[in-house]
């Protein structure tokens, strides 16, 4: 028969490691929350990207139209690839969208012991990156021990076995995205999932040109926004007077090549951001392993940025 003594420390002891469940179950939600936002924002800014490119694609369109070069090889070649890139970005798209879902399934995983939960989701996951990650590497082998799923454990403390679980998801999810972060930092992948810039803004340039030169559309809007920080504003004759004055309307080209250009840097920066706050996960997993305190700040952050490029990207809606 144990003694009160031996009895006080078995007790002592369970408390102890139950408060430090505890804390590993509230860092697991924490993780799991700034995750899923994190992941969200890097698949909008992923799905702006490719309705950009449907743009590019309505320029190249038009620029053939209004040249009567319908079809010539060039355009061809072209549209080709960016039908690739748009295709590589969907998937990339969707493998986010899965990573969205594995956070989510973490969080369940946290509060209330979900495992077939989190092992669906991360499945899923894991064959959409599988998926991106041929698309990009077709001659890839992707390491398999990155695909174990968490297994229930045994115990008597619910708590305790709830925490191994939450430490065991978190190692698949890193493994998963110390393999991705790699490939997409590599010149060769980015340069598949992102157009030419001086490509980009050649057919964008030229359409809007062409369509400025021919009065169809408007110089308002451009003028606006330059004067704005003076506070002022175009008046009804503002298109006749640029008509009329060629020095106004190589200006004000000028601004909008520029405007194109940046759209072109920011569905740069958005990747660039993207696989950043990738990167910036990893710790966060690790300090959820180690029992150490998870600072978000510089996911958060990055999250806000990617949020500030997508909508920078997507059109201006008119009154």
């Amino acid at each position: 028969m144990a003694s009160k003594g031996t009895i006080f420390i078995i007790i002592a002891s369970v408390l102890a490691l139950g408060g430090c469940a505890s804390g590993t179950l509230t860092a697991g939600v924490n993780l799991a929350k700034v995750g899923q936002t994190a992941a969200l924002q890097m698949e909008q800014n992923a799905t702006v990207s490719s309705a950009t490119m449907l743009s590019l694609r309505k320029a190249v369109a038009f620029n053939d139209g209004f040249n009567a070069s319908i079809g010539n090889p060039s355009s061809k070649t072209f549209l080709k690839n960016a039908d690739e890139i748009q295709s590589r970005i969907s998937q990339y798209a969707k493998m986010l969208e899965s990573l969205v879902s594995t956070y989510s399934a973490l969080g369940d995983l946290a509060s209330y012991d979900a495992v077939g939960s989190f092992n669906t989701a991360f499945a899923t996951f894991n064959t959409d990156a599988n998926k991106f990650l041929q698309t990009v590497q077709p001659t890839l082998q992707i390491p398999q021990e990155a695909t174990s799923a968490v297994q229930v454990g045994g115990g008597i403390v619910i708590g305790l076995i709830q925490a191994h679980e939450i430490k065991g998801a978190s190692r698949i999810i890193k493994a998963k995205l110390q393999i991705i972060i790699p490939i997409l930092e590599d010149q060769k992948t980015r340069e598949l999932l992102i157009l030419n810039k001086k490509e980009i803004a050649g057919q964008v340039n030229q359409a809007a040109e062409t369509l400025f030169a021919c009065g169809a559309y408007s110089y308002g809007p451009l003028m606006d926004d330059l004067g704005a920080a003076l506070n002022l504003k175009t008046n009804s004759q503002a298109d006749a007077v640029v008509a009329k004055n060629q020095k106004l309307k190589s200006g004000l080209m000028n601004v909008a090549i520029e405007l194109g250009n940046e759209q072109s840097d920011q569905m740069e920066a958005a990747y660039d951001k993207s696989v950043a706050a990738l990167k910036a996960l990893v710790p966060l997993h690790e300090s959820l392993e180690k029992g150490a305190p998870l600072n978000l700040d510089t996911v958060m952050a990055i999250t806000s940025q990617l949020q500030t490029i997508a909508t920078s990207l997507q059109p201006t809606k008119g009154k």
